[in-house]
């Protein structure tokens, strides 16, 4: 049992100048004549559409890792918002321990883990197949929990293999072929599942007429298919192309960039908006994990409804922090979270208890 009321008076050192284990550049060897894209016209897409399994995945990590900074408060910390560092810093730390739906069955996770579920690993895995169903993911994922959508999926690989005989699970020839009320009752798990079966279906025939079957190169290309929008296409990108062109802000960021005061509320009406104000002073090399950040965070510790400021490392510092809760008696770690894996967090706040009673 943790004595929150000792908790609160806590006092955190900002972690601001080492990289967080979650954030942590995989060391594997750097594709030289592919490395420091910043826009789309540096990719050459006819060389990433040629690169085999292993060459892919590897290019697209080192890509969507290698913006990491290991100290983000010396570029332009002028026009950070003034609570920026405290609060991120931490939020970066609770994040390296904590294991989050988006770690899992985050839309960009859930070809490889699914497919695996089926005999298909990772390296098995054709590039162009990977962007289609993280993609098609992509589409299902608006206003459904990552765990919902990864169902959809399930339902959608099984359904290809065993009754369309794919071997590869879902195909652009699988989704031009099967019936649209098929699709339909198959992503039932997902929210307005009528509605983004009919923008699968429709997405799959641009795809094969405008795309040449694969997925677009650039975010103008995603948001030209139907409920596709910036959100969306900015993260097909990363993880299609290792193009970072954008930050990804979902209902999460823009709700926790928001209460911050990260961003103007009154001028920031959706998350497009959002987006736009972050980026005008977010570093570059922030802009990749940003949304991972925020995103688990939001899911397992500062949701919309029930948060938990209790076991929050930013309980002191956060203008909104839930006192009430904060100031409760006792807390039963066994019960604390219903999503993702906390037990770090818990362990570090119990090291956190015993140094502050030493």
């Amino acid at each position: 049992m943790v004595d929150v009321r000792r908790l609160k008076r806590l006092r955190v050192e900002v972690e601001i100048n080492s990289v967080s284990k979650y954030f942590k550049k995989e060391e594997e060897a750097t594709l030289k004549d592919l490395e420091s894209f910043t826009s789309d016209e540096q990719v050459d897409f006819d060389k990433v559409r040629g690169m085999k399994s292993k060459e892919f995945f590897d290019y697209i990590d080192n890509r969507t890792f290698d913006g990491i900074s290991d100290n983000f408060t010396t570029k332009n910390c002028d026009a950070f918002p003034k609570n920026f560092v405290s609060i991120y810093s931490k939020v970066r730390l609770m994040r390296s321990k904590i294991v989050t739906p988006v770690d899992t069955v985050g839309c960009a996770m859930m070809p490889i883990n699914i497919s695996a579920k089926f005999g298909i690993e990772k390296y098995d895995i054709r590039p162009q197949i990977y962007r289609l169903q993280l993609l098609v993911s992509l589409m299902m994922s608006s206003q459904t929990k990552d765990e919902m959508n990864a169902k959809a999926l399930y339902n959608l690989m099984k359904y290809s293999i065993e009754t369309m005989k794919s071997t590869e699970g879902v195909t652009l020839d699988v989704l031009l072929n099967i019936e649209q009320s098929v699709l339909e009752t198959l992503i039932h798990p997902v929210g307005f599942h009528r509605k983004k079966s009919r923008y699968i279906k429709e997405a799959a025939q641009l795809l094969l007429n405008n795309f040449g079957g694969d997925v677009p190169t650039s975010i103008e290309g995603f948001c030209s298919l139907p409920g596709v929008g910036p959100k969306m296409g900015y993260l097909a990108l990363q993880k299609s192309w290792g193009i970072v062109a954008g930050i990804g802000v979902d209902v999460h960021v823009d709700r926790l960039s928001k209460m911050w005061r990260w961003v103007d509320s009154k001028k920031c009406k959706t998350p497009e908006h959002t987006r736009k104000a972050l980026e005008s002073w977010l570093p570059r090399d922030l802009w990749y994990e940003f949304n991972p950040v925020l995103v688990g965070f939001g899911q397992v510790i500062c949701s919309a409804r029930g948060r938990r400021c209790d076991i929050c490392l930013a309980n002191t510092i956060c203008d909104n922090v839930d006192r009430k809760l904060v100031n409760s008696s006792k807390l039963d770690v066994n019960e604390i979270l219903s999503r993702g894996d906390h037990s770090k967090l818990l362990l570090h706040l119990q090291e956190l208890q015993n140094e502050t009673e030493g």
